[in-house]
């Protein structure tokens, strides 16, 4: 069963530095923890179209329509965190939009969105992920608790390795997308 403290004291451990008992233990660690996890996660999920992180929608439209350029605006789930891939109603694909805001702006009358997710539960991360949010941490750490440059290099390398396995595995389990034909193979035929 993995944990948030589970995660920081992994980054901790690779410091070389004390662990922690919980994020509100009142020690200087778990407050550095607690002050650098939530933002290095999400920045870490939004790096990459996480198997684990990816969630569809329908969106639901807003009461008023925007002031300008689009005809609907809809509300944008709150545990979004970057859009892969926007759809009209009966699957009709990239209709014309923008995000501004919580909110998603487009002419379509209906938006199917599939996009990153929050994924605040680490037993539903991917365990390479853990692995590379941990050394992702222990960087962040690096200077306040061993005040060492060289460590902070070795945590960076350390979180490159960590970072390429961790995107590698999640993208073997994925079907490949075809990659569309140029416009000299489609004049050819």
């Amino acid at each position: 069963m993995s944990s948030v403290v589970g995660i920081c004291n992994s980054a901790l451990i690779k410091l070389g530095a004390s662990t922690i008992m919980a994020l509100t233990d009142g020690s200087r660690n778990a407050n550095l923890c607690k002050e650098q996890y939530d933002k290095l996660r999400d920045a870490l999920l939004r790096s990459h179209n996480w198997n684990f992180a990816v969630a569809r929608q329908k969106l639901a439209k807003t009461s008023g329509a925007p002031a300008f350029g689009y005809a609907n605006k809809f509300q944008l789930p709150t545990d979004w965190l970057r859009t892969i891939s926007v759809h009209g109603g009966g699957n009709v694909a990239a209709p014309s939009y923008r995000i501004e805001g919580r909110s998603l702006l487009s002419d379509s009358a209906e938006i199917h969105l599939r996009y990153v997710a929050v994924v605040a539960d680490p037993n539903q991360m991917d365990a390479g992920f853990r692995e590379a949010l941990a050394w992702r941490l222990a960087i962040d750490l690096a200077m306040p608790v061993t005040q060492s440059a060289s460590v902070q290099r070795q945590m960076e390398e350390g979180f490159k390795s960590a970072i390429l396995r961790a995107r590698s595995a999640d993208a073997i389990e994925d079907f490949v997308d075809p990659m569309p034909e140029s416009g000299w193979v489609q004049a050819r035929s």
